[in-house]
């Protein structure tokens, strides 16, 4: 097997196996195999952007003679992933949460043979869906079933980013279950991969078909009310409406449930607090994203995207841009009557007129004395605040950025952007008054590199506070509660991912630990 880079102008057309071929001195037909490992675009030099292929391949011809030094010999054993065996293990588990971590971790325990029921309090997504699409026409919330809560996690309604630092095994068999359930072939070797909103729906149902073709009951609109524990170890749960024995239950609920969080603690689960983020929604029209980072071809290229960091040393913080949706929208993104908070949402297409991005800085948990829950209710404080100052109806407050620069509010009218509801001006730099000047000179440092954030086209609304969990459920080496025996703390809302496929990955560890268990 080999491997090699090449570089394709993105003014020229891409046929990368006739290319490859070419240098490589053989005919297609000579191929065995061949695959694409990544795509990624090189805009670095706006004169000449590149897309850089990275390709797998053999031959039954020697193309050793040709002595090419950028191809690579490599060892198949490097791109091996997670295998899945029956096990004997004839235990009963629980899991509670049906995003991407409880999903996965139920696949693997099913496609072992393990007797799996999922408990989700929200409804499946095509019902789901329904209740999102009510609430931003009535702006009547269902706090079980929205943005937050329901079959699919936070995650589906978002921009359906597939993108992971992690280098794990079980990466390629989250993104093999993905392509399998419908989800575009691409998102296995595109660099930013991402499905967006509308076709991850579709690849959740069929997810969740196969659970149930594998024997997974799914069980929709039952919340986790409470844990059964008899001398330290957990034997069941009681739900809204019912109480399930189970030899392991694996809590996998996401960072949104709250009263779940609230009811572990109160039953005495070690819980730890754990630095995170807050902050604003950043958005400003796509095409002044475009031409500020692909330059005179940009109509050639996808939506651009963005990413600034700026570290304060001094104070050992960091201001930086999260979960961009190019073409997107930003969202509600409610679970609870009278709070506010905002999320970024685009579909695969991408072809919205505004492009949106967080823009939060690193909070540390000695700002609320290490209280284990002290993140949760600093958060729940700035997003009612948001829901008042917006006027009640969960409109937002909002700002342009060069009006949160001078810290003065000018441009009143005409404040555009995709939000789906009003935007009122607001000072809203009272938010986090003791982190404002890092805002600032965040916000002006960033526009030297996109320019357009500061000016009265970028609006920054608030408030974006949930990016990941501000606290932890402790776990041992068996990845179970430390306290709890039989207890799992799963994915993101136990504070041991970022997003869909780490949330999938750590579910995936999960039930292995459980099968290893028995």
């Amino acid at each position: 097997m080999y491997q090699v880079e090449i570089p394709i102008p993105v003014t020229q057309k891409q046929n990368i196996k006739d290319l490859l071929a070419r240098k490589l001195a053989i005919s297609k037909t000579d191929f065995k195999y061949f695959k694409i490992l990544k795509k990624s675009l090189d805009a670095r030099n706006k004169n000449r952007i590149v897309w850089i292929y990275r390709i797998l391949f053999d031959t039954s011809v020697d193309i050793s003679k040709h002595n090419l030094t950028d191809v690579v010999k490599v060892s198949s054993s490097n791109f091996s992933t997670l295998h899945i065996a029956s096990v004997s293990n004839k235990k009963k588990v629980i899991v509670v949460g049906m995003g991407p971590a409880g999903i996965f971790c139920a696949l693997s325990l099913a496609l072992s043979g393990i007797r799996c029921i999922i408990v989700e309090r929200g409804k499946p997504i095509e019902k789901r869906v329904m209740d999102v699409e009510q609430f931003l026409k009535t702006r009547l919330l269902n706090e079980e079933s929205n943005i937050q809560f329901g079959e699919g996690g936070a995650g589906t309604f978002s921009d359906g980013k597939l993108t992971a630092r992690t280098k794990h095994p079980y990466y390629q068999f989250v993104i093999d279950e993905f392509i399998k359930a419908g989800a575009p072939e691409e998102i296995a070797y595109l660099s930013k991969p991402h499905i967006g909103t509308d076709r991850l729906r579709r690849v959740i149902i069929n997810l969740r078909k196969k659970l149930q073709d594998l024997g997974v009951e799914t069980r929709f609109e039952e919340r986790l009310d409470d844990l059964i524990i008899e001398e330290g170890v957990l034997k069941g749960i009681k739900t809204s409406k019912d109480e399930i024995n189970a030899d392991f239950v694996v809590i996998a609920t996401g960072y949104s449930a709250r009263d779940t969080l609230r009811m572990l603690s109160g039953r005495g689960v070690v819980i730890e607090p754990k630095g995170f983020a807050m902050g604003y929604r950043l958005e400003l029209p796509q095409s002044i994203i475009n031409f500020a980072m692909y330059g005179k071809k940009h109509n050639l290229l996808p939506p651009a995207e963005f990413f600034f960091t700026k570290y304060f040393p001094e104070v050992n913080l960091s201001v930086y841009t999260f979960c961009m949706c190019p073409g997107g929208m930003i969202v509600p993104a409610c679970s609870s009557r009278n709070h506010l908070v905002l999320n970024g949402m685009s579909y695969y297409k991408r072809d919205g007129i505004f492009g949106n991005a967080a823009i939060v800085v690193s909070y540390n948990p000695n700002l609320w004395h290490n209280e284990k829950l002290g993140g949760v209710l600093l958060q729940e404080k700035i997003e009612k605040q948001a829901f008042e100052y917006g006027g009640s109806s969960y409109d937002a407050p909002a700002a342009t950025v060069i009006d949160f620069i001078n810290k003065k509010i000018v441009h009143t009218q005409n404040l555009n952007t995709s939000f789906p509801f009003n935007v009122k001006p607001y000072p809203i730099w009272e938010f986090y008054s003791d982190m404002y000047l890092f805002f600032r000179e965040a916000l002006i440092e960033f526009d030297r590199h996109l320019k357009g954030i500061v000016s009265e086209e970028a609006v920054l609304i608030a408030p974006e506070t949930r990016t990941s969990s501000p606290y932890r459920i402790t776990r041992d080496e068996n990845l179970m509660s430390v306290n709890v025996k039989r207890l799992f703390p799963c994915g993101e809302g136990a504070g041991y991912s970022g997003g869909i496929i780490t949330s999938a990955i750590d579910g995936l560890k999960v039930a292995e630990k459980i099968k290893e268990l028995g």
